[in-house]
């Protein structure tokens, strides 16, 4: 009897928990459970189309719960305890923080779901897409993992939620109100959350143009603390950048101390897509300040990896184009000492190029005297030939004959190689030509040189630069070419052989 009433009852069972779970395909918000499932939809709430995607299931399922029908739902939610399909957490909570991320009118502050699910106090950073999400809740993992070592002062796991509705309008806040009447009711981390939204920024920004000192010390110690997720913020950056302008020392003084400490926070905000910005305008406002001396003090600790970052190399250029040499002498010993590292990286070559056109006073000349000591390493070397051409590209006689003297020897080997032949034809364009045909013509590689894919553009730029300039050594070199006419008719032989034909018929 037992056994026979087992598959009835487990038949009844289930079929109560299919009912069930069919009854259960709801949406609340933008939570929706469906088939067991727990979907969040990431997109605005429309009318007719809705795209989800899987909430992480990481202990804190959120929601806010929106329109009427509220206590059916609590209803219908108590009414079966026991769904083992349901995934199963400690606690399942639906308060609504008063925080509307759609715009919602609906605050449901205080609203508890039966605690058995599973569902605890939401967080907003899990409740909406990527799209969605308020700037402010990703402050977290700013670097993807290469900050998490960092111990920073960071905002709470569950900040209040500030709107222009909800707990702030209730305090007599209101930022459509561009006076400071309902400012000094906010409290704790009001402040940083909402200068870290598009409106709330704004909002500050017009108050710090008050210039009212009370008003931008309130502002100011809101967000201090924070200053490192100001700075990096899409829309805090603003206000940082407003804040600044003002030029109150103390304040100024409190920021760099922040950011030169050993954290590496310049590091990290100057390799940032908008804390790049933050920091330029720094070192914009503290140009004639013994203060930009910390700052320059803390880039230098960073040199190499600023240097080779796409990002953070626009720091050192500002610094260079802003701050006077004397200030910029430490920038300027880091770069002689790594010079060599950075003109054979594939990356640094590109900021070494920059930072040569702006580098000034003595340290220019000893920069330039190294590379050019230094000339046939970095000749044959794809990225440190880059660097050679743009010292080159100078028109500094002096380094330019240094440079042509040390690759004596060396043009026919370069003329065959991609990026060596760029620098040979540079050198023909130069005030060192004749240091390269000397060696051509005294060289029984000539040939080779003509029918190579690289080496026939060396020598069609020698035959056209030393007509141009009515060199003595056209002539010679145009004879020692007529004795290879039958083997150049041949392969990138013939581009030489068209130019040499053009050139006799003008003769």
């Amino acid at each position: 009897m037992e056994n026979s009433a087992d598959p009835e009852s487990s038949n009844s069972r289930a079929s109560t928990d299919s009912t069930f779970l069919e009854t259960l395909q709801l949406s609340i918000g933008n939570l929706c459970l469906k088939n067991g499932k727990v979907e969040i939809d990431g997109s605005a709430p429309t009318q007719g189309n809705r795209a989800s995607s899987s909430l992480p299931l990481n202990g804190s399922l959120t929601s806010i719960l929106r329109g009427p029908g509220l206590n059916k739902r609590e209803s219908m939610l108590s009414s079966s305890k026991k769904v083992s399909i349901l995934p199963s957490f400690s606690h399942m909570n639906l308060n609504g923080v008063g925080y509307q991320p759609y715009g919602f009118s609906e605050n449901l502050t205080g609203k508890t779901l039966n605690t058995e699910y599973g569902f605890e106090e939401p967080y907003l950073h899990n409740l909406t897409s990527k799209g969605w999400k308020d700037s402010l809740i990703s402050h977290v993992n700013l670097f993807s993992g290469l900050y998490k070592e960092k111990e920073k002062p960071c905002l709470p796991s569950h900040p209040e939620a500030v709107t222009t509705g909800g707990n702030l309008s209730r305090s007599g806040f209101n930022m459509s109100n561009k006076s400071s009447g309902g400012f000094q009711n906010l409290r704790g981390n009001q402040i940083i959350i909402l200068a870290m939204t598009e409106g709330g920024s704004t909002y500050f920004q017009d108050l710090v143009l008050l210039k009212d000192p009370r008003i931008t010390q309130l502002i100011f110690e809101g967000v201090i603390e924070y200053i490192f997720q100001l700075m990096t913020d899409q829309y805090g950056r603003y206000l940082f950048q407003k804040l600044i302008e003002l030029e109150n020392e103390i304040q100024l003084r409190m920021i760099v101390e922040k950011l030169t400490n050993s954290n590496g926070d310049i590091f990290y905000t100057s390799i940032h897509r908008y804390g790049t910005y933050s920091i330029k305008k720094l070192i914009q406002v503290l140009e004639k300040s013994p203060l930009v001396t910390e700052v320059v003090k803390a880039l230098c600790n960073n040199f190499w990896d600023l240097m080779v970052n796409p990002t953070g190399r626009y720091v050192i250029m500002e610094c260079l184009d802003v701050v006077d040499s004397q200030k910029n002498d430490l920038l300027y010993i880091e770069a002689i000492d790594k010079c060599l590292q950075l003109a054979t990286h594939e990356r640094g070559c590109i900021s070494l190029n920059s930072f040569i056109s702006r580098i000034k006073g003595p340290r220019r000349d000893q920069l330039l005297n190294l590379i050019c000591d230094h000339v046939v390493y970095l000749s044959q070397d794809p990225a440190g030939n880059f660097v050679v051409q743009h010292v080159l590209g100078l028109q500094k006689p002096f380094v330019i004959d240094k440079i042509c003297f040390k690759l004596k020897g060396y043009y026919v080997k370069l003329s065959l190689q991609k990026g060596g032949s760029h620098l040979v034809e540079d050198c023909l364009k130069s005030s060192g030509m004749d240091h390269v045909l000397h060696e051509f013509l005294l060289s029984n590689q000539l040939l080779q040189v003509a029918k190579d894919r690289y080496g026939n553009y060396v020598l069609q730029t020698a035959l056209r630069e030393t007509m141009k300039t009515g060199s003595p050594l056209h002539g010679s070199l145009l004879m020692k070419l007529r004795s290879y006419l039958k083997s150049l008719q041949h392969g990138y032989g013939r581009n030489v052989l068209t130019l040499m034909t053009a050139q006799f018929k003008k003769a």
